[in-house]
């Protein structure tokens, strides 16, 4: 089915660009825009669903374990009571879940708060935390995939919601922390103009606390906010931007409610853990590319000479410290798998957890400041292994299953290295079936951008992909963490095209050494801006691409997007200012949107997108369809697929299941598997 796009030409300078944007009036919300998405969808779902593969592949999906449980962390001990985001009794909805004495209930079932609000759009649970007395817990929510909700108060012994309704961002690791005493906590806020603050939400009694709004100076614009850490007696607050760079910025004292930096003057690197005690912060500190862990003084925090080093740099990469039972626990990352230690308050080791080879936890080393807990649990799996949730006894390196994950049979996994253009060993992974890894098509993942580690992941939804017989390609490409500060910055800003020259390595490697018949790539947020420029860098590499919830345009990336100032300032972390003449060229030169070339035959384009994504929203995807299937001399199609009541992806199983079946569908028929 062709659509007629009409090409109404903008001339627009940007940074010291310019350029002639030929869809500019795709980004305008008229009858006229909607009806032509309304097509584009249309002609996505009918050519998709009527796929042979479509059905098969969902019923698949739907037998898998979901990886909804463990990518919003393990439960939170506190008080003799333990608290958890699952499912409701009939698994139709997410539920927090409390165990203690009197076994294990429903606390909160999302559901409920859908039939209280009355819209039928569904709730989406992401984080709970408890108050330190386990008698009340704050819990964010949001309705129909918004990236903005509320933070709300229940009570846990009667169930009975408080009068609280704080507005907060959906998820990020923005969280909140209670007053030891639980008579309120601290969330993030940010000013009209972009500057970072820290309010109070009172919850009991008349304890008030007035927000404390930071300069630029003292607290990055490029950070998406405050994460706070409340001191064990409750005197002082931290301050930790997130999520991307974790740095304990501004500390306040309650007593005198005065607050001021914590770093020194011009520091700029990152610095992030956990409270000793009231007098003493433990951070991980990476003015050594891998980290080292210290100890800082809370009185002369911004003289780092007063510093003591606990735990030396290493081979290891660390990600975060816990304090438990009196003793360090250190997750960290050693060849791109997890790697916990436990040391004694000086740093003594005592010695490591007994985990299974290739391990990972996105809990533990991408959610870098957790909630505190009376003990450590968290989830990891492998890539046969869905997530598992365990307990390690920190006295005696004990490590106890809770709850297994689901293992994989007959699925082989295997590490290679491909050399990118300026000599960097990039690592890969390559999963495979019964029938062996050689001359088969391939779909490539990676993600390549923000401080954030691809790590060994449970194959999962990408099964029925190896299991029809293609192969399953996981990509460590430059601009994450999985090395350390250096493999970050040499993969950001005016060093972002290496990410792509890494992506083009591997995908030529595979190739070369008859791994892959074919190719396919799939890109998710930063990775949908991989895919983007696999299309249109690489077009001759990749027969098919997916970029679901994509960057598509770094140039004019969230044009008119309202709400979007705080997701733009971290755009700028990674990709540059594109109003800065020194950035812009950087950004011209491999913006998807504007690197789409007539007469050129690009590759099969999918493109999934929420339709109340506010930081990839569905305008960049109707510019860039509409540029492709303009440009393109192939006969391959070129479909965006926008989900409503869905934002920068979904944690609803039933949609997830769905979204995945439509992907996998679409590449095997492209790839003729």
């Amino acid at each position: 089915m062709t659509i007629d796009t009409p090409r109404r030409p903008v001339n627009k300078t940007i940074g010291g660009v310019a350029f002639t944007d030929p869809y500019d009036w795709l980004g305008a919300d008229t009858e006229e825009v909607r009806s032509w998405q309304d097509k584009q969808v249309d002609a996505a779902v009918t050519a998709i669903r009527a796929s042979p593969h479509f059905e098969p592949t969902l019923r698949a999906l739907r037998d898998l374990p979901s990886a909804v449980d463990g990518a919003l962390g393990a439960p939170v001990a506190v008080a003799g009571r333990e608290f958890r985001i699952g499912r409701n009794g009939d698994g139709t909805a997410q539920a927090i879940r409390v165990t203690d004495g009197s076994g294990e209930r429903v606390l909160l079932d999302a559901a409920d708060v859908t039939a209280r609000r009355g819209d039928g759009r569904p709730t989406t649970f992401l984080y709970a935390i408890p108050s330190p007395d386990g008698r009340r817990l704050a819990f964010s929510h949001s309705a129909g995939g918004e990236p903005f909700g509320h933070y709300g108060v229940v009570d846990v012994d009667s169930g009975h919601l408080l009068d609280v309704a704080e507005p907060a961002m959906q998820g990020n690791m923005l969280r909140v922390e209670w007053l030891p005493d639980g008579s309120g906590f601290f969330l993030h806020g940010r000013t009209a103009d972009g500057r970072h603050a820290l309010r109070f939400a009172a919850v009991t009694g008349d304890v008030h606390h007035p927000e404390a709004i930071f300069e630029f100076g003292d607290v990055s614009p490029t950070a998406l906010g405050l994460t706070p850490q409340v001191s064990p007696s409750g005197r002082f607050v931290l301050g930790v931007t997130v999520p991307h760079e974790y740095v304990a910025s501004v500390i306040g004292d309650l007593t005198t409610g005065h607050w001021r930096r914590f770093t020194p003057v011009d520091f700029t690197q990152e610095l992030h853990g956990t409270w000793l005690d009231d007098e003493t912060y433990l951070a991980i500190v990476t003015d050594t590319p891998r980290g080292r862990v210290v100890a800082i003084p809370v009185a002369t925090s911004t003289d780092q000479e007063t510093w003591t080093e606990i735990i030396p740099a290493g081979d290891r990469v660390l990600r975060s410290l816990d304090i438990v039972g009196g003793r360090i626990v250190v997750s960290a990352l050693k060849d791109v798998a997890l790697d916990i230690s436990v040391h004694e308050p000086d740093g003594t080791l005592v010695g490591t957890a007994p985990l299974p080879p290739a391990s990972a936890s996105y809990g533990l080393v991408l959610d870098r400041v957790r909630p505190r807990s009376d003990n450590f649990s968290f989830y990891a799996n492998t890539f046969t292994t869905a997530d598992t949730l365990y307990q390690l006894d920190v006295a005696d390196l004990r490590l106890d299953v809770l709850q297994a994950g689901r293992e994989l049979a007959g699925i082989t996994s295997e590490q290679f290295f491909a050399t990118s253009k300026d000599g960097t060993r990039i690592p890969y992974f390559v999963l495979a079936g019964p029938g062996g890894n050689r001359g088969k098509p391939a779909l490539v993942n990676a993600y390549g951008g923000f401080n954030i580690p691809w790590l060994p992941v449970f194959l999962g939804d990408n099964t029925p992909f190896v299991q029809a017989g293609g192969i399953y390609v996981r990509a460590t490409l430059r601009g994450g963490s999985e090395y350390g500060r250096d493999w970050y910055e040499s993969g950001r800003r005016q060093h972002k095209q290496n990410v792509f020259d890494d992506l083009r390595a591997v995908a030529e490697d595979l190739l070369a050494r008859g791994i892959a018949s074919t190719l396919a790539f799939h890109g998710a947020s930063n990775g949908g801006l991989v895919a983007g420029v696999a299309a249109t860098q690489q077009p001759d590499l990749w027969r098919a691409v997916v970029a679901q919830v994509p960057v598509l345009d770094v140039l004019e990336p969230l044009a008119g997007v309202d709400g979007a100032e705080a997701i733009r300032a971290v755009y700028a972390k990674d990709y540059g200012d594109p109003d800065d003449p020194g950035d812009a060229p950087v950004l011209a030169a491999y913006s998807p949107y504007h690197n789409v070339q007539p007469g050129v035959a690009y590759p099969a384009v999918l493109q999934v997108i929420g339709e109340h994504d506010i930081g990839c929203p569905p305008v960049q995807g109707r510019k860039f369809t509409a540029a492709l299937q303009h440009a393109s001399t192939s006969d391959h199609p070129v479909l965006l697929r926008v989900w409503r009541d869905v934002g920068h992806g979904s944690i609803d199983p039933a949609i997830a299941a769905e979204t995945r079946a439509e992907i996998l569908a679409f590449l095997l028929d492209q790839l003729g598997i």
